[in-house]
């Protein structure tokens, strides 16, 4: 989508079987923008995951994703801008059914 702007690093660490924490650093070469983001993942159980993430410029995520059945998946997350906080919260609901 943007015609090969960005350059990424990433790096993973599983911590154990069920805990994970993820660094990325991004570059856009147009505008010559840095953004750094870490993250981490905890499994719950086999079907539940809840992950999080920051960036250098304040945005905090979160996620929770449960497979109530095989391929069938229900997502909720949400984003705040932890810098303007007089934003609206941006949140999102997802629903994956597969065959």
């Amino acid at each position: 989508m943007d015609k090969c702007d960005t350059v990424k690093a990433s790096y993973v660490q599983n911590l154990s079987s069920n805990k994970m924490v993820v660094a990325e650093i991004a570059h856009k070469l147009s505008s010559k923008d840095n953004t750094f983001t870490i993250g981490s993942s905890y499994a719950l159980d086999t079907f539940t995951t809840v992950k999080g993430r920051v960036n250098n410029y304040g945005t905090i995520a979160a996620l929770v994703q449960h497979e109530w059945r095989p391929k069938s998946t229900f997502i909720l997350s949400a984003e705040i801008d932890s810098k303007a906080l007089d934003k609206q919260t941006k949140f999102g609901l997802a629903l994956a059914l597969k065959p």
